[in-house]
């Protein structure tokens, strides 16, 4: 079982009431992958929303012209999954451990059974989660724009 102190130190959980953190804890797996392991590819089937407890991944995906393109790397306490735990569709980038990494795991199914049972906690989760989705977006609009001005100039 994920310790409840340690979800606490998550941008996910941090306004958890502590029956809360208990309830989300012991729905949660533990995962570990050596440095230079695959966790997913692009286009596998949704594997959960995955916290890291430490170490870093790479998220990347691959150009029309087969090359790989790094979109990001994660370190403690980002996560990533979070398309797939919320729209259930296979991942739309693959993920590769940089170094040692642990991952705290919630699927899927325990993501819906909270949303069912305690739908104030899963609420939290989803707010989170789509805040950080809404930064990523806001990035990638800025960097768009910058790449049309700089055609454009």
């Amino acid at each position: 079982m994920v310790s409840t102190r340690r979800l606490k130190e998550v941008s996910l959980f941090k306004d958890f009431s502590q029956e809360e953190l208990e309830k989300v804890s012991s729905m949660m797996k533990e995962s570990f992958y050596p440095k230079g392991s695959v966790v997913w590819d692009e286009d596998s089937p949704e594997q959960g929303l995955q916290v890291i407890d430490y170490g870093k991944v790479r998220v990347s995906r691959r150009t029309k012209e087969g090359n790989k393109q790094i979109l990001a790397v994660l370190k403690q306490n980002n996560f990533f999954g979070e398309l797939s735990i919320l729209d259930g569709r296979s991942h739309s980038a693959s993920v590769e451990a940089v170094e040692d990494t642990k991952v705290m795991i919630l699927a899927k199914s325990d993501m819906d059974r909270l949303l069912a049972e305690n739908p104030h906690a899963a609420y939290k989760i989803v707010r989170e989660m789509t805040i950080t989705i809404c930064e990523i977006l806001r990035e990638m609009n800025n960097k768009f724009i910058k790449v049309v001005d700089y055609i454009w100039e």
